[in-house]
């Protein structure tokens, strides 16, 4: 069971205070324990952006004078979660950044709902770290096993709203939450268990193991802001874009294909997704990892003439536009771009002047946890591998320079080939950094010998041969 943390007491007492005299305003406030930064970011209904900085204790607080109901999301270095508010609602929110979701508690009117929705989430989170075994099983039993998990959190949400009645809103995203996950998985099964060019075998699935799709709503604005429907939505398009291509061409290979393969998802989009937000979103997510990972600049071309005829949101398209025009210059024989990089001792230099011999670039961010430690062990056995090949961390984030520093002596990780970025947003446009695996293969005066690897990728030690 989580603390209720006795010190949060005051602070809420007085926010329900003023919340009540203006006649139960929406009300959001919270601590922050181990902060990154000295602000939150509030995204809310309609994407309009508020930034609440921390106050001497680390609080903050906002009310809302203009409010519509629904999935809001709130960010700090790097770290982010949704939360559902309502009419009425007066919300405080304790989190630790050390363990951020399973530290966040929420008090108040609307917080049992938002307990609710973060705990299912942890739990389906938890249950992720299995599903390598579950992928493993056959259709028949992969889909009993999903079917019995759907009914079984189903029926325990049911038992949550007997002694906790709630909106439809509620009910609807707290649906959402279960079924979408499982829904997912189901996307993922076919190509973890046959692999990316086997899915011939669909027809080994039993007949109803996509019945659920019947009943997927394409466009549900009240889900815009929820990201488990768009984890679903972006395999569940995968999956439609696999399965024409290898009916409509005969011994269709993903990895020869990779170009028509996007273009078809790009048009399953545009075709099946009305409501604009929920497009555009598909269609910048799909065409930046395209881009981002694509060898032939004159393929990532064509896709992002292609996005630009179908999405209607000219932010987008300067985001791509420069997401190409970057991916452009890193290219194997190009030199970095003149990025700043800060080292341990806190100096800021030219990314360029780091290098003595060839070296591998890999990436961090606080918000991933898991990736941070995994990543700096894999790289820890490469180097006895590779003794000839240097392997430079740098962290993505806006971090202050002692959390910096413990999160990396926190786990006995040595801090010599540690940097992070002077400026972090400019970095990751500039160095096109769209997921947190990328890795850049350099030469000793910070020339690009490889752009489109990635840390974890079966292939990447035997890579790095080439370069050894």
């Amino acid at each position: 069971m989580k603390p209720i943390y006795i010190f949060f007491g005051l602070f809420f007492v007085w926010s329900c205070q003023e919340t009540h005299k203006t006649s139960r305003a929406v009300f959001i406030g919270g601590d922050i324990i181990n902060p990154t930064n000295d602000y939150v970011v509030l995204y809310d209904t309609r994407d309009q952006i508020d930034t609440l900085f921390l106050n001497a204790k680390n609080r903050f607080a906002h009310r809302f004078s203009d409010f519509k109901p629904g999935i809001h999301s709130f960010v700090h270095g790097g770290k982010h979660q949704s939360i559902l508010l309502e009419a009425q609602d007066s919300i405080m929110m304790h989190i630790n950044t050390h363990d951020f979701d399973e530290s966040i508690v929420y008090n108040g009117d609307g917080a049992k709902k938002n307990n609710y929705l973060i705990n299912i989430l942890l739990k389906l989170e938890k249950e992720n770290s299995q599903t390598n075994e579950a992928y493993a099983k056959s259709p028949f039993e992969f889909h009993q096993n999903i079917e019995t998990l759907i009914s079984k959190n189903l029926h325990d949400l049911q038992l949550f709203l007997k002694t906790n009645p709630n909106s439809e809103l509620f009910k609807k995203i707290a649906t959402a939450s279960i079924q979408y996950h499982y829904f997912m998985r189901k996307e993922l099964y076919p190509y973890r268990h046959f692999g990316k060019n086997n899915l011939t075998n669909f027809k080994e699935l039993p007949s109803d193991f996509y019945a659920f799709r019947n009943d997927i709503v394409y466009n549900d604005i009240d889900l815009k802001d929820f990201y488990p429907y768009y984890n679903y939505l972006f395999p569940h398009i995968n999956n439609l874009a696999l399965e024409q291509l290898f009916l409509t061409k005969k011994g269709f290979n993903l990895d020869d294909h990779k170009l028509d393969y996007t273009i078809r998802k790009l048009e399953l989009i545009d075709s099946l997704v009305t409501n604009t937000m929920i497009k555009n979103n598909l269609l910048k997510y799909t065409t930046r990892n395209f881009i981002s990972n694509a060898t032939s600049i004159d393929q990532s071309y064509i896709l992002y003439q292609s996005f630009l005829d179908k999405s209607s949101n000219e932010k987008d398209k300067k985001y791509i536009k420069n997401l190409f025009k970057n991916a452009q210059g890193l290219q194997p024989g190009f030199q970095l771009p003149p990025i700043e990089v800060i080292n341990n001792k806190n100096e800021t230099l030219n990314i360029n002047t780091i290098f003595d011999k060839t070296s591998v670039i890999y990436f961090w961010d606080n918000a991933s946890r898991y990736h941070f430690e995994n990543s700096h062990i894999k790289v820890k056995t490469l180097q006895k591998i590779y003794p000839n090949i240097d392997f430079i961390a740098i962290n993505i984030n806006a971090m202050h320079t002692n959390v910096w520093r413990n999160m990396i002596y926190g786990n006995r990780f040595k801090i010599d080939n540690e940097y992070r970025f002077s400026d972090p947003s400019y970095a990751k446009k500039r160095l096109a950094i769209n997921h947190i695996k990328k890795v850049l293969i350099v030469d000793k005066d910070g020339v690009i010998l490889n752009s489109t690897v990635d840390l974890f990728a079966p292939e990447f030690i035997k890579l790095l041969k080439f370069y050894d």
